[in-house]
Order: C-alpha cells, then sequence, then structure tokens
C-alpha cells in the first residue's frame, strides 16, 4: 500500500516488509532518519562534487549508523545506504558493518567499540592484480580520503587482510566516480588476516549493498523523470501524455517494484536465517545488474536536455549508479542462479506467507498431485475427478466471506491457495472466471436474490458463467460499448453484439455489459451489468477456435430479454461492478506466473536430466538463459504478490495489479519462446505425440500466451493504467 505523508509525499518504503530484527515501521523510522540527516549535510545528488564525507561519517556515528555490526543489523545497514544512494552519496555504511563484523567475530572489540564512535573508518576494498612488485594495491576504494583503515579483500587467494591508512600511498582515481575512487598502496604487511570462506556472506551483503544504492539512484532519477514528464509540455500536451513517454515510465516503474521486492525478500529470508536468502539475494543481484543500467538511460530519455547538465540531480545520480554497477560486475562470483539450479540442484525460494498459508499451499498440490503430469490443462479441459476435489474440500470461493458459504481465508491464505491452484493447474474448466471475477462482483454489487442463487450453483462445482464484454469497436475501452438494453415491461430488450466470450459454449450464463443510458457523460457512465441465460430466444453463437486450443465465441443479440432480476447491482451504475471484476481478472491472470513456475521447473529438470536434448550450439548459452528466467520469474512472482497485497487493501487496482500482469503475462511468452529454442523442434509436438520433448507443456506454453497478455486488456492497456496510477497526465 502507498501510504500518503502529511507533506503528500510517498515514504521511503512501503512494502511492509521485515529486515532482519526491524519491522516495517522501524524501517520506515530509520528511512525517513536518514533522510533527515542528509537533507542538513548533503542534500542532493548535486553535492558529490563538494560535500565532505568526513563530516558526514561524524554524522553517521551520532546516529547509530556505524554501530549495525552482525547478520542482524547488516540489513539496516543496507537499508541507510539505500536512502544514501538517493543523494549519490558514497558513505560505505555497509562496508563498515561488515568490517566490524569481521573484527568482532575476531574478538576485538575496543576496534568495534571506535567504529562505532567513528574514530575508526573502514572500508572494503579489492586487491587488484597483476602487479610485479610485490606491493599489496586496492583499487576503487571509496571515500580514500575519510577512511583510517581498509579491509583488503583478495578473492583469489580467498584473504582478507586488516591494513591502517596511515603510512598508505593514496592517490584519487578521478573518473565517473565523484567523489572520486582512490587507488591505495598498502606499505608493510597486514596488522592481521583471515580467511574469506570463515566469512561466507561478506561478499554478497557488500554486493547487496552496493546494489540498493544504485538502485536508489535510478529511483531517484525515474521521480524526477515522473516530475518532468507531468510538468514539461511539447506541442501544446504534457510531454507524459504521450504514450511512448508514458509506457517507457511505466517499465520503469514496474522494474523499479520489482527490484525492492526482490530486495525484500531477500532481507525477509535473511533475517529468519533461511539459507535460500543467498539464493534470493543472487536473483536480486541478477535482475539489477541486468536491468539497472538501461532504466538509468531510460530516465534520461525523458528528462532529455535538462537532465544532462550537471546544475540537475540526474548526471551526479547517473554518476553513482554506473560507478556501482561498474564494482558489482567486478565482484561476481563466478556462479550465477542458473549454474546454482542446474549444477547444485538449488530451488527458487517461494514467498513465504505464513505457516497458515504454507499449509494451504502444500495441501493444494499435494491433492492435485494426480494430474501433475497430464496433459496440460485448458479452459475447455473438464475433469470431473478433478473438479469433485475442489468441492469436496470446500476450496471453492475460499476467499469469499463465511456468511456467504465461503472460506473466509484471509490475504495470505487465499494468495497461498490461488498460486498452488495455477501450479498445479488441475483441468477444472472455465470454473476460475465464477470462483475469482463474478463472484467477488455479485458479493459487492448484487441482489441479494441473485447472488445466493449464483454463489450455490458456483458451490456446487458445476457451472461455468462466460464474459460478454468485448465489441467490434470496444475491446479494451468498454467506456466506449454499443450494445443496448432499453427499458420494457418486466426488463430490457437488448440488442448487439459481443466478441471474443471466453468459454462461452461451455457456460449456460453470461455476464453482459450493455450501455442503458445513451446519452450519459461521461462515456463510462449509463452502463449496466446483467446475469443472462445464454440459451434465452434472440442470441445466435458463432465459434472460434483459438490458437491456444480453446473455443471463444461471438454472440449476436437480436431483440433478447432481459428479467428485471437479472441486474447486477444499480442500473446505469455497473462500470464500478465491471472494474472490480476486471481488477480480479487481472490479478487472476498475473497469478498464472505459477503456471510458468511449473513450465519453468519442467524445464531445469527436463535439460538437467537430459543435457543431450539441448543442441550442441546452444549449450553454451543453456546457463545464463536458465538464470536469466529465473531472475524474471521471481520478479514477476514478486509483482503478483505486491498485487495481492495491494488489491487487499483495496489500492492496487490501478497500479500493481496491471503491473503484476504486464510482468507475468510477458514472462509467459519468453519462457515458453526461450524453451522451445533450448530444446529445438521436438518441443514442438502435442502432448503424447512420438518424440514430443517437454510432453507438449512449451508448445503448448507458447501458444497460449497470447491469450495472456491479451485478455483482460492487453499490455498497452495495463501500461496506461499504471500510467494513470502513477499520476501521469492523459
Amino acid at each position: 500500500m502507498n501510504r500518503q505523508r502529511p507533506d503528500g509525499k510517498t515514504p521511503a518504503h512501503t512494502s511492509g516488509a521485515s529486515w532482519g530484527g526491524m519491522d516495517a515501521a522501524d524501517l520506515d523510522a530509520l528511512r525517513e532518519s536518514v533522510r533527515g540527516e542528509c537533507s542538513r549535510h548533503w542534500p542532493a545528488s548535486t553535492a558529490a562534487e563538494t560535500g565532505d564525507v568526513t563530516a558526514l561519517w561524524a554524522v553517521a556515528a551520532r546516529q547509530g549508523w556505524t554501530d549495525l555490526a552482525g547478520r542482524e543489523l547488516t540489513p539496516a545497514a543496507i537499508a541507510v545506504q539505500e536512502e544514501l544512494g538517493r543523494v549519490a552519496c558514497p558513505l560505505p555504511v555497509v562496508d563498515t558493518a561488515l568490517a566490524a563484523g569481521v573484527l568482532e567475530d575476531r574478538g576485538h572489540g575496543s576496534a568495534v567499540r571506535e567504529i562505532a564512535q567513528g574514530t575508526l573508518r573502514p572500508v572494503l576494498a579489492h586487491v587488484a592484480r597483476g602487479r610485479e612488485d610485490g606491493e599489496t594495491v586496492v583499487r576503487h576504494l571509496e571515500a580514500g580520503t575519510a577512511a583510517t583503515h581498509v579491509l583488503a579483500v583478495d578473492q583469489e587467494a580467498g584473504l582478507l587482510a586488516w591494513h591502517a591508512l596511515a603510512d598508505a600511498v593514496v592517490t584519487p582515481l578521478p573518473g565517473l566516480a565523484v567523489p572520486a575512487w582512490s587507488e591505495v598502496r598498502l606499505s608493510g604487511p597486514p596488522e592481521w588476516t583471515a580467511k574469506l570462506e570463515d566469512h561466507p556472506d561478506l561478499l554478497l551483503l557488500r554486493r547487496t549493498g552496493l546494489a540498493a544504492r544504485a538502485v536508489a539512484a535510478v529511483r531517484r532519477t525515474h521521480e524526477l523523470a515522473v516530475q518532468h514528464a507531468c510538468q514539461r509540455e511539447q506541442f501544446g500536451r504534457p510531454i507524459g501524455s504521450f504514450q511512448a513517454v508514458s509506457h517507457r515510465l511505466v517499465d520503469v516503474e514496474t522494474a523499479l517494484t520489482a527490484a525492492r521486492r526482490l530486495l525484500d525478500h531477500a532481507m525477509v529470508l535473511l533475517g529468519k536465517g533461511d539459507e535460500q536468502w543467498r539464493t534470493a539475494a543472487e536473483i536480486h543481484l541478477e535482475f539489477v545488474t541486468g536491468t539497472l543500467a538501461e532504466l538509468q538511460f531510460y530516465g534520461h530519455h525523458t528528462l532529455a536536455a535538462v537532465g544532462y547538465f550537471e546544475e540537475h540531480e540526474a548526471p551526479w545520480l547517473f554518476r553513482r549508479a554506473h560507478a556501482d554497477l561498474a564494482v558489482l560486475s567486478a565482484t561476481a562470483g563466478t556462479t550465477g542462479v542458473g549454474d546454482q539450479l542446474l549444477d547444485e540442484s538449488a530451488r527458487l525460494p517461494d514467498f513465504d506467507l505464513g505457516p497458515d498459508a504454507e499449509r494451504i499451499r502444500r495441501e493444494v498440490l499435494d491433492a492435485f498431485a494426480p494430474w501433475t503430469n497430464g496433459p496440460p490443462a485448458g479452459l475447455s479441459s473438464w475433469d470431473d475427478a478433478a473438479r469433485a476435489v475442489l468441492r469436496d474440500r470446500g476450496w471453492i470461493g475460499v476467499g469469499w466471506p463465511l456468511e456467504l458459504g465461503g472460506g473466509g481465508f484471509g490475504t495470505a491464505e487465499a494468495a497461498a491457495f490461488s498460486e498452488a491452484i495455477a501450479y498445479s493447474d488441475p483441468p477444472v474448466g472455465n470454473i476460475w472466471m465464477g470462483i475469482n471475477s463474478i463472484a467477488p462482483m455479485l458479493i459487492k454489487a448484487g441482489p441479494p436474490g441473485l447472488r445466493d442463487l449464483l454463489l450455490a450453483e458456483i458451490r456446487r462445482g458445476d457451472l461455468s458463467v462466460a464474459l460478454g464484454y468485448s465489441e467490434p469497436g470496444a475491446g479494451s475501452d468498454l467506456a466506449s460499448l454499443r450494445t443496448r438494453a432499453d427499458r420494457v415491461p418486466g426488463g430490457w430488450r437488448v440488442n448487439g453484439q459481443k466478441l471474443w466470450g471466453t468459454c462461452v459454449p461451455d457456460s449456460r450464463l453470461i455476464v453482459l455489459a450493455a450501455r442503458t443510458a445513451p446519452e450519459a457523460t461521461p462515456p463510462h457512465a449509463g452502463i449496466s451489468l446483467f446475469l443472462v441465460d445464454l440459451d434465452s430466444p434472440g442470441i445466435t453463437v458463432q465459434r472460434h477456435h483459438s490458437l491456444g486450443g480453446d473455443v471463444s465465441a461471438t454472440t449476436f443479440w437480436d431483440d433478447v430479454f432481459v428479467p428485471e432480476d437479472r441486474l447486477i447491482g444499480e442500473e446505469n451504475k455497473g462500470w464500478a461492478a465491471l472494474s472490480v471484476a476486471l481488477a480480479a481478472e487481472r490479478v487472476l491472470i498475473g497469478a498464472s506466473v505459477m503456471k510458468a513456475h511449473r513450465a519453468f521447473d519442467r524445464l531445469v529438470r527436463l535439460v538437467s536430466e537430459h543435457p543431450e536434448l539441448v543442441p550442441p550450439r546452444r549449450r553454451a548459452d543453456l546457463r545464463p538463459e536458465i538464470g536469466r528466467l529465473a531472475v524474471r520469474l521471481q520478479a514477476a512472482r514478486a509483482l503478483v504478490n505486491a498485487a495481492v497485497e495491494a488489491m487487499a487493501s483495496g489500492d492496487g487496482a490501478r497500479k500493481e495489479a496491471p503491473m503484476a500482469k504486464i510482468s507475468a503475462t510477458e514472462l509467459a511468452e519468453n519462457l515458453n519462446a526461450t524453451a522451445v529454442a533450448l530444446l529445438g523442434p521436438d518441443a514442438l509436438h502435442h502432448h503424447g505425440a512420438e518424440g514430443a520433448v517437454g510432453d507438449g507443456y512449451f508448445e503448448e506454453g507458447l501458444r497460449a500466451s497470447i491469450m495472456g497478455v491479451i485478455a483482460g486488456g492487453t499490455g498497452d492497456i495495463q501500461r496506461n493504467l499504471v500510467a494513470r496510477g502513477m499520476g501521469l497526465p492523459r
């Protein structure tokens, strides 16, 4: 939920995650404190050229930022350093915490106290290789003019070495980084050394801190770009109203939100002591290093000339982000996420929703295990036994209120249930449209008699409900629909045409959107919703077979009578109820990321057990491609979780939900196309065909992936919705 401060600005951290020993409120307070101190001592990134790091280090000591040693407190150091990234400040708070942690492990309590007091100021740096003079040299040392000690990291030798800088030769390295990095020639032997393997998380935590700071710099650039797009006019219009600009900003917003959630996930797992935090952190790092440079460029593309000159914050943020990205690349390990998944049998860490939710997740996966290795399920796939599992276990309408016969599940339990169902993908046909889209609309706006009748039928597990929204001239723009419902005694007469009726051939009922007040303004006013029997006289059905294998229909409505008691909600006020259904549908489609997760797991298992299936020319691509897909998958899962949380708070229909849909559905396209590219033509045979690689899942997934992007509003429409949620001009 995006909470607003009294000054109207969004607080620094709004995902509600707890890091280490700090809950969300503590984190918000810490971040606000950092912003407050920066406003006095380093107010903006333009201070990077003249800012006094030594003076700010003293401020950090007074504020307790230098007293964050140990695994539990390092996440707090990362949060502080992240905030410093917004003003392009290189104060190495994470280095300080990590060095203090190493000293504490070695029993150097007095040095740890000096670090907390700010009199001992350590930084981490990596030993430079290729020198023949025998000196120990570190390069790219941050805050070299303020530091008193360096913890030199020799990754090749696997050693840490502690040096005082009193007699070292410190040489500035002018370049992109401002304040400049330093090269340090260390005189004499180190005071002590330690094995790097004895501190296995040190480099990962340092890289996580650098990534968080770089993302914060890009996030600030993005905020400036959004402000500029709302204010700057070209050709008589704000530039943010041009779709090319707004969609670029939406893509940045979506990626930065994913980065935020991936970092949260890693820190939550770290705080719980879950060893999978390392995989989660590596996924966050690969996402950042793979996307961040482009996101920074996008910010400058929007800012144009105003963001090119150094009176503006953007050039200094550019320096900060790219400097941190360079160090991230130089200090990366030798194995990536793809290597871990294929060679080390690692698995993608789940987003833990709590013990009750995880119990439900396991129960659902176990209950539908008999169908796990069956053929891919589509909207027309119907197995009475699979539907009986839902009905007999009381899993139809788990998110409905208890008083209406639902399960009364909370947000976390309902999300875990939906994820497990999507991953299991049982052959239960189109029942989900009624459960997750139509039922919430009726619960919110339907008359009690109609609501109770429909919910009772849905609970029996044998009712599919079709949608009658789209028309020849009104696809994603439903406010332009022209099908009319005219008042007659006892009800309405409907005339018009509906396209792409999802599962019309398999359904007995259809939810129809029709115009009941043709002259009403604005355009979305004057629309009403009805629940109509598809066998009503005057309805003609024309079937269409889709690329994905499902059957849809065009329906022609010729003087169709709809009784008075079939009105959903108030006459002429159907748009509000329709918005509820569309928002629920977007989250439902976004939750299909778990079906992509199932396909991904199948791909990883297949190429791990049978690497010979990958053509020789593609084998070098295998690990990077698996890693790239894993990172995109986790980003999509993170956005779906964000959407579920936002929808539960009533605040996500116009931003988080469409972002989740964009990410999840575009991932499905790319995942299946990549699987086919890695596995070759035999992956394009149907399930059951001789020699089919992957049992037809990637072939079916590739065909059906188009529907995911189109249904519920195309990707372009979803980006327009996010743009409105961001406050960009129309």
